[in-house]
């Protein structure tokens, strides 16, 4: 499993991601073309990655952290908002992480914090990351034909087992998949139509 920041500052934090998330990301990738998904996301715009807290303790005091003097020039609050019934805080690089080179390099700059869920423990690490499919046209994040038609779509060229359990939610539906990987454990991997930060800004109604 893979390590975590030792102290909980802007700093560290912001070391552990630029360590981590690169190889984190490159792991995921290479597993999606194996002959178990046959994936290729190389076009594909990854919007986000998600660190879990194991703790309240930890997401509050990280969450802090990164709102603090300190991470002025480094983290920015995106939104903090309960979802689920736990408090969930997304953050954007002001620097972002750039993983890969040449033609295969991407960067990301959105880092989603949530909350643990009450009654699911969980060690804390990077826990998921979500590409955005479609050809980027469509801005609304709300639930409708256009989400509904580009998901089921992308699962007909794709026909593995998918998780469908989100293709129900109001806003950015979203389908998934779970592979373990070994310096991160099982981790997820999910595909929607709008990216987070969008979504956010739509929801709060700042472009």
């Amino acid at each position: 499993m893979t390590s975590n920041p030792d102290n909980t500052t802007s700093s560290d934090f912001l070391t552990y991601l630029h360590d981590r998330v690169p190889s984190f990301v490159t792991a995921i990738v290479a597993e999606l073309k194996t002959s178990e998904y046959d994936i290729d996301v190389t076009d594909l715009q990854a919007d986000h990655v998600c660190y879990r807290t194991e703790s309240m303790a930890q997401y509050t005091e990280l969450v802090e952290a990164l709102q603090s003097p300190e991470a002025s020039g480094s983290f920015t609050l995106l939104v903090e908002s309960e979802i689920g019934g736990r408090p969930i805080a997304t953050f954007k690089l002001l620097q972002p992480i750039e993983i890969g080179s040449g033609n295969h390099r991407r960067s990301i700059d959105v880092i989603e914090i949530p909350s643990p869920k009450e009654g699911s423990p969980y060690d804390a690490g990077l826990e998921h990351i979500e590409f955005v499919i479609g050809d980027g046209t469509y801005t609304s994040p709300m639930n409708d034909e256009v989400h509904a038609t580009a998901l089921e779509g992308w699962m007909r060229i794709y026909p593995i087992s998918w998780n469908t359990k989100a293709c129900k939610k109001k806003c950015n539906p979203d389908v998934s998949l779970k592979m373990e990987l070994c310096d991160y454990g099982r981790v997820s991997v999910k595909f929607h139509l709008i990216p987070l930060e969008a979504v956010i800004e739509f929801e709060t109604g700042v472009v």
